[in-house]
């Protein structure tokens, strides 16, 4: 189990006692030998503690009278952000923000770095990352974005429902047609509550279903189509993506085919926010705010360092609907 320093865990106790007024500005703390003992460290970790929270202006230290809590200003606190970079400009904003490259944090020994910081936003984070998150969010205050896990604070696009009722919805007016999910990583945790969605609406109405396995490769992609998708006009395809990855292939291969679109092929995808998309066609699809996710999750962590209490651990948004021409 990687911990941080006992001073260090010391030091956010008692900034929190400060911030939520268990110790009032300008009052006088307990004594060292007290704090020492109600904390169970040697001596010399309090006063690293203390030193620490002096340095950042949490206390003030009087000669001869004690330590006393500083008047509580407005901070920016220095929060860790494990993600792409292109989430930088939204938390510079709010936080004092270092970006952390995920791939680095694979590393169990770079997992110590973490405890620099007052908090953390992870984005998106693979399952991969999931040990590093386990370890550390106790420790350190913690928010998901984009993952749902028990336990931990997140805000996340409601990728389930989203797929459920896109289904639902589509199988409620076309009866026969024939229900094909096109999955990328099935390892891959956003891919799986996507998927979850599209066999919940299969298996509520009592119909058969195909999921396909998509590859990487795009015309990989287009010959797994020409293997698993079969026109007719006596049962059309509804054909769900759990991305826009798939999108060109599944134009390329529309391309050779006597495609009727929302005639016997109906087709939705995830993030195809393009005013027009691929071959002229505009997508019947799910878009993501992701500045929004990134800033509701900014919001959450800021009541926690804040001391302010939090009623949900999670947080769902809904994604809008886009129905366009497919």
């Amino acid at each position: 189990m990687v911990r941080q320093q006992p001073f260090r865990e010391i030091a956010r106790e008692i900034e929190r006692r400060i911030r939520q007024g268990v110790y009032p500005e300008n009052s006088a703390l307990p004594s060292r030998p007290e704090l020492a003992e109600e904390f169970g460290v040697a001596r010399a970790t309090l006063d690293r503690a203390i030193q620490e929270l002096t340095r950042s202006g949490i206390l003030v230290s009087r000669h001869g009278s004690g330590t006393f809590a500083a008047p509580v200003a407005e901070k920016k606190f220095r929060v860790g952000v494990v993600s792409g970079a292109e989430f930088m400009e939204y938390a510079g904003s709010i936080f004092d923000a270092v970006f952390l490259n995920p791939a680095e944090l694979e590393n169990r020994s770079a997992w110590r770095r973490l405890f620099e910081f007052d908090g953390l936003l992870w984005v998106r984070p693979e399952a991969v990352l999931f040990p590093a998150i386990e370890a550390i969010a106790p420790q350190v205050p913690s928010v998901l974005i984009n993952r749902v896990v028990a336990d931990l604070p997140y805000v996340s696009s409601d990728h389930r429902r989203a797929y459920y009722e896109i289904t639902r919805s589509r199988i409620a007016a076309y009866p026969e047609a024939l229900p094909v999910l096109l999955q990328s990583r099935p390892d891959s945790l956003v891919t799986g509550y996507r998927c979850e969605g599209f066999v919940d609406a299969c298996r509520e109405t009592g119909k058969f279903y195909e999921v396909v396995r998509m590859p990487l490769d795009f015309k990989e992609k287009v010959a797994t189509l020409e293997e698993h998708l079969k026109l007719s006009d006596e049962r059309p395809l509804l054909v769900v993506s759990d991305t826009r990855a798939h999108t060109g292939a599944l134009m390329r291969w529309s391309a050779f085919h006597p495609v009727e679109w929302r005639g016997n092929l109906f087709y939705s995808d995830f993030d195809n926010d393009f005013d027009t998309d691929i071959f002229g066609v505009r997508v019947t699809g799910f878009l993501q705010d992701q500045e929004l996710l990134f800033k509701e999750a900014a919001a959450k962590l800021k009541r926690t360092l804040d001391g302010a209490p939090d009623a949900e651990s999670g947080l769902l948004v809904y994604p809008e609907f886009r129905d366009a021409d497919t």
